[in-house]
Parts: structure tokens; C-alpha cells; sequence
């Protein structure tokens, strides 16, 4: 007699819900214990690479996409130790390449935003408005984003993927001593709107040995003169590092180590992102900082050093890496509102991290 085959009905809301959290603590688990293994300053510096390639990421996901590209490298599925594009299926689908059979997505969290209305009285005084609710007399009302929660979606790397070729992206490809187009110019603008001012000094003896010094008392940022173009750049992006991310109110109790990690990691990933070697400076200089708390400052600042890289990096006007975002994806962002989803669905701001705890 045939056995009678059993059919399962669609999942309740609370199932799914269930097992929605389930999928996003087996995410945070993962996490963690990528996180963990980064407890030196070598260790640094490679998550600082990967980041400088998919800068257009959160640190979290970048962190998440490197640990299982690592194992998929181990398992022999992939043929590279790290990614080099990262996209959904349907973004490799429109880009005319498939996802190999055998491949596995790779986790990451993407969040669920929404909007709510808030009404403002003349006094400023504010409130949230419900389903059918209406401003009263004299307010007026804006859409506020929220965040409802988390999702885990699924990427791939373009190591999973065969089919048409790619356009190769320019990459900017520096002659010794020189600094990217406009880099020094848009990272005094930068700070410029915060108010300080960037000027030049003889050398290291006028501010104490330093390449740069950022001064809040004085709203100023002093950068030697005595060094080559580049290393003027990249003295720059540490110092831009320290205004948008060290001012006294907010760093007062933060050791120093731990600002200068922030810092040199910032321009690290600026720097790495526009084709400028800063190894033989950064590594060093990180790698004696970093390795006194390792997963405690990866924890606690990685996605700070993301969020503010990628500030420097939007407002840069010279050429530089995709930051993972798959080169000619613009032209298909037209075929639909799930495909723009998926490309979005990797960023997450410092508010959503904290949020899920990392």
C-alpha cells in the first residue's frame, strides 16, 4: 500500500517569526566568533583589507561574508581566499551570470526599515501618530525612519557565479609619492564643515614628532610639510578620522590607543580603497595598538571605522574601488524593486549594530 505523502500548510506568522530569529541569532553566533578570532594586530590588517574592498558593506557583513568565503575556500568550492564582488542572486541573474550549482549564499543581516509620522508643534515638542491619526492645529508633520528589525538575506561572491564577463572598473594606479586627485583638497573641505581649519608646518619638530596633529581647543588640523604628497594625503585621512570621530564631549573617556586604532584603521581603508600602500606606516602603527585588546576593539569599532570610511570616501572626487558593489550593476537597477532591495540590504548604520548587540 502507498504510504500517503504528508504536505505541510503555510507557516503561521508566529513560525516564521520564530524562525526568522532563529536564522539571526545562528547570524550573531557566527559573528561573534569571527570577531573573536581577530586578537592581533595581523589580524587587523586583513579585516582592515577585506573592508577596504567592500567598503560599500557594514562591518558586520563584511566580517560575515569573509568568514564564510573563507570556508567555502577551504571546502574547495571557491577558487580565492576572499571575495572580490558581492551581490544577491537576482543582481548575478540580470548581470547575465548564474550562481554555480553546489554554491551556498552567505548569510548576512539586513535590516527592516520603515517609516513613521511625527507631529511638531510650534514649541517643538513632538509625538508619533498612529494609524488614522492627524496632526493637530498648528503641526506640522515628517516621515521619521525607524527600524523594525532584522532579516537574514543571502549574498554571493562573484567566485560562486560563471557567466558573462564583467566591466572592468578603472583603478587607480598611483606613481610613488603621489596622492589620488583632489583627495587632500576634499578632506579639507570635510573638515572644513565642522568647522576647523587645515594648514601646513615645516616639519615634524613644530608639532612635538608627529605627521599630524588635530587640535578641538583650536578647531585646527596641522599636517607636516616636509613629505611627500602622499603621505600628506594619508596624514590627512588619520586626522579627518579624529575630527568626525573624537571630539572631547564624545571620546572624554575613550584611552588613546583605542582613538588611535579608529583613526589609522580610517585611513587605512580610504587609502587601500584608492590604490595608495600605506603598509609599511599603518601596519606597524596598528598592529602595536590593536593587539592590546583585539576583539574588544574589533567589537566595539569596527563599524565606526567602516561608517566614517565611507563618509571620506563619498565625498572623494579621485577614482577608487567599488567598495564590493558589482561594476555596471547601476544599469540594472531599472528591472525592479526586489533587485534595488537586494543591492541595499548589506548596509547597516552604527544604530543598527548596536541594536543587535555587536
Amino acid at each position: 500500500m502507498a504510504r500517503a505523502s504528508r504536505t505541510r500548510g503555510p507557516r503561521s506568522r508566529e513560525e516564521q517569526s520564530a524562525a526568522r530569529d532563529e536564522r539571526i541569532a545562528a547570524a550573531q553566533v557566527l559573528l561573534e566568533g569571527a570577531v573573536a578570532e581577530i586578537c592581533s594586530g595581523e589580524d587587523w590588517r586583513r579585516y582592515l583589507e577585506l573592508q577596504g574592498r567592500l567598503h560599500a558593506y557594514s562591518a558586520s557583513n563584511v566580517v560575515l561574508i569573509a568568514t564564510q568565503h573563507a570556508r567555502a575556500f577551504a571546502e574547495g568550492r571557491v577558487a580565492t581566499p576572499s571575495p572580490s564582488y558581492v551581490a544577491g542572486y537576482r543582481t548575478w541573474r540580470a548581470l547575465g551570470r548564474v550562481v554555480e550549482k553546489g554554491q551556498h549564499g552567505y548569510a548576512i543581516l539586513a535590516p527592516l526599515r520603515y517609516s513613521v509620522r511625527v507631529a511638531t508643534d510650534s514649541a517643538g515638542a513632538t509625538r508619533v501618530l498612529g494609524r488614522g491619526d492627524g496632526p493637530g492645529p498648528g503641526e506640522s508633520v515628517t516621515a521619521r525612519p525607524s527600524l523594525r528589525g532584522f532579516v537574514v538575506e543571502h549574498v554571493f561572491a562573484l567566485e560562486q557565479t560563471t557567466g558573462e564577463e564583467l566591466a572592468t572598473p578603472p583603478r587607480p594606479r598611483l606613481l610613488v609619492g603621489r596622492a589620488p586627485a583632489g583627495l587632500f583638497d576634499a578632506m579639507v573641505e570635510l573638515v572644513g564643515a565642522r568647522g576647523f581649519g587645515v594648514s601646513l608646518v615645516s616639519s615634524a619638530d613644530a608639532i612635538g614628532g608627529a605627521n599630524g596633529r588635530t587640535d578641538f581647543g583650536a578647531r585646527t588640523v596641522v599636517v607636516r610639510a616636509d613629505m611627500d604628497d602622499a603621505a600628506r594625503a594619508k596624514t590627512l585621512l588619520h586626522e579627518t578620522a579624529h575630527v568626525l570621530l573624537h571630539d572631547p564631549v564624545s571620546a572624554e573617556s575613550m584611552p588613546r590607543f583605542v582613538r588611535e586604532v579608529e583613526a589609522e584603521s580610517v585611513a587605512f581603508v580610504v587609502a587601500s580603497a584608492h590604490g595608495m600602500a600605506t603598509d609599511e606606516y599603518s601596519f606597524p602603527y596598528v598592529a602595536a595598538w590593536a593587539g592590546r585588546d583585539g576583539a574588544d576593539v574589533v567589537r566595539q569599532r569596527a563599524h565606526r571605522v567602516a561608517r566614517v570610511a565611507r563618509e571620506l570616501l563619498e565625498v572623494s572626487p579621485a577614482p577608487h574601488g567599488t567598495g564590493g558593489r558589482v561594476p555596471g550593476v547601476e544599469h540594472v537597477l531599472e528591472q525592479g524593486h526586489e533587485l534595488g532591495r537586494e543591492l541595499e540590504t548589506a548596509r547597516l548604520g552604527p544604530g543598527e549594530l548596536e541594536a543587535v548587540g555587536l
